[in-house]
């Protein structure tokens, strides 16, 4: 998607009155110097204004565009946590099972060497390393956590920065961001931009009719509208039927 219609009217600066206001002809100039040395014929241009975009649109575009990106943070954030649950899933496993090993080489000893004063701190020392270790649940959380680095610690943190960001939802991740820092004192029913439907021959004799959006103050071609991309014009529709196509999988 392009960034070029998010950036010039979602940032656009307050607009300032013009002397008069602008005429039919004041939009086919501005696209005349737009199209250049395309239009061969200039008389062949007519116009027709389509719509007004408001500062409204222009915020509701902004969080459209950043619901991809929102998503994919969101989705890394809970990855990162999960990865994390399962590498302290492993270490639990890990110090469990060194506990028991412990326990049976305590065991075995002590079958094997009984009372034998020779063989006492050989068997105290199984024992006290089977101590230090954790045998349930529980005491592995008290034992990670008591280390310096404890993956109980970084797994909850990382859950508590999922969700977080899940509680900030698009909505409060877009009013966060920079597209949207000049915005929120505005108007937002404040006219941003204008749209015509212009007609014109190409140099090629072909009649072409496409939908331009103009900025104001100066009056200027800010884009082409592209029916193929999502833009601020059609991203509701494409959004829908982005979310009615059915997924396949590729082979």
């Amino acid at each position: 998607m392009k960034n070029q219609t998010l950036i010039a009217i979602a940032c656009a600066t307050l607009l300032a009155s013009c002397a008069g206001q602008p005429s039919e002809q004041d939009y086919i100039d501005a696209f005349t110097q737009y199209a250049g040395n395309n239009i061969v014929n200039k008389e062949s241009i007519t116009i027709a204004h389509t719509r007004f975009i408001t500062l409204a649109d222009s915020i509701d575009y902004t969080t459209a565009s950043l619901a991809e990106e929102y998503q994919l943070m969101l989705e890394e954030k809970k990855m990162a946590w999960e990865k994390k649950l399962e590498d302290c899933e492993k270490d639990e496993r890990a110090n469990i099972l060194r506990h028991e090993d412990y326990i049976k080489k305590y065991e075995a000893a002590k079958r094997q060497y009984g009372n034998n004063i020779k063989y006492k701190n050989k068997i105290d020392g199984y024992l006290k390393a089977a101590q230090k270790l954790p045998s349930t649940h529980e005491e592995y959380l008290k034992f990670d956590r008591s280390r310096s680095y404890s993956f109980t610690r970084d797994a909850e943190n990382l859950q508590a920065e999922y969700e977080q960001f899940l509680a900030l939802t698009l909505n409060g991740y877009a009013a966060q961001h920079p597209t949207m820092a000049t915005l929120s004192e505005r108007n937002p029913e404040e006219v941003v931009a204008t749209v015509y439907n212009i007609s014109y021959v190409d140099n090629n004799g072909q009649t072409i009719t496409e939908n331009y959006i103009f900025g104001t103050n100066p009056i200027r071609v800010i884009e082409k509208s592209n029916d193929n991309e999502k833009n601020i014009l059609n991203y509701n529709i494409v959004s829908k039927e982005e979310e009615n196509t059915p997924q396949t999988d590729e082979k």
